[in-house]
């Protein structure tokens, strides 16, 4: 009989991820396809059957609205907590919840694009109503 492989990845790391993804509303799907990803790889993050890379692991936790720290810590609760940020995902829409999945996992050049389009359309609005 083959001897099974003792798994080297930390067994709260899985546990925490799942903990941040459900507290901000989202599925395991939505996760990977932000990711560009499938979502069984995903899972298997979520499982302890494998970890991510270290970068795809930056744009999880940026994802989820988290630090490393906070998925990768040595306890085995949530130190850092969503609840605390301005305005955590369980709180959004979906619609709005999939807009900040989107821009969270673009690249600073792609976020900078966005917010100077974005501070564009708030200024014409603007003007539109001063004019008003």
């Amino acid at each position: 009989m083959p001897k099974r492989k003792i798994s080297t990845v930390n067994p709260i790391f899985g546990r925490r991820l799942k903990q941040f993804r459900v507290i901000c509303g989202l599925t395991q799907e939505q996760v990977a396809s932000a990711l560009n990803i499938e979502r069984t790889t995903y899972t298997k993050y979520e499982t302890g059957v494998s970890e991510p890379s270290i970068d795809l692991l930056g744009r999880i936790v940026s994802i989820l609205g988290t630090d490393f720290n906070s998925v990768l810590g040595e306890k085995d609760m949530l130190e850092g907590s969503i609840y605390d940020t301005k305005m955590p995902m369980f709180n959004l829409t979906k619609a709005e919840q999939n807009v900040v999945i989107a821009f969270r996992s673009f690249s600073d050049v792609e976020k900078n694009l966005i917010n100077n389009k974005v501070t564009e359309i708030l200024e014409d609005r603007s003007r539109k109503l001063m004019s008003s």
